[in-house]
C-alpha cells in the first residue's frame, strides 16, 4: 500500500523569475499593440505639453477638494432654476423628432440666410403682400407656417 502524503512541499518560484516572466509579458503586449502604444505616447505627450495632463493629475489627486467646489458652486441660487429644468430638459429632448427638426432648422438657416442678404424695403403694402403670395417659394413658407400653427393650436 501507499504512504500517506503528509506534507506537502510547495514550488516556491524566485522574484527574479516572476519578474522576468512579467517582462516577457509586457513585452509580448507592447509588440503585438504596437500601434496603440505609440498613439497612446503620443497622446500623452500632446496632454503633457498642452499642460492638461498636469491639470488632470492635479483634479485627480486632489478630487475631494475638487468635488467640494463643484458642489459649492452648483448649490449657488443662480443655478437653482436651471438645475430644476434639466431634467425636465432631457425628457423634452427625448420627446423631439430629430429627423423632422433637422429639416425644419435647415430651412429655417436657409431662410436666415436669405433675409440677411436681401435688402431691406421700408415698407410692404397689403397689396405687395398679396402679390408675394403669389410666388411658390413664399406660398409654400406661409402654408408650412399656417399648418405648424395649426399643429400647435391642436396639441
Amino acid at each position: 500500500m501507499a504512504e500517506q502524503i503528509s506534507r506537502i512541499k510547495r514550488m516556491e518560484i524566485s522574484e527574479e523569475t516572476i519578474r522576468k516572466r512579467n517582462l516577457e509579458e509586457i513585452k509580448k503586449a507592447v509588440s503585438d499593440h504596437k500601434e496603440a502604444v505609440l498613439k497612446g505616447i503620443d497622446f500623452l505627450e500632446t496632454l503633457n505639453k498642452s499642460g492638461t495632463l498636469d491639470m488632470v493629475d492635479a483634479l485627480i489627486k486632489h478630487r475631494e477638494d475638487a468635488l467640494e467646489n463643484v458642489m459649492r458652486e452648483i448649490n449657488k441660487p443662480q443655478y437653482a432654476a436651471t438645475l430644476e429644468n434639466l431634467p425636465k430638459l432631457l425628457i423634452l429632448i427625448g420627446e423631439l423628432n430629430v429627423e423632422d427638426m433637422e429639416r425644419f432648422a435647415e430651412r429655417l438657416n436657409h431662410g436666415v440666410k436669405e433675409a440677411a442678404a436681401a435688402e431691406v424695403s421700408e415698407h410692404t403694402s397689403y397689396m405687395g403682400l398679396i402679390k408675394a403670395l403669389k410666388d411658390p417659394e413664399i406660398n409654400r413658407s406661409v402654408t408650412m407656417l399656417l399648418q405648424f400653427l395649426r399643429g400647435m393650436g391642436k396639441e
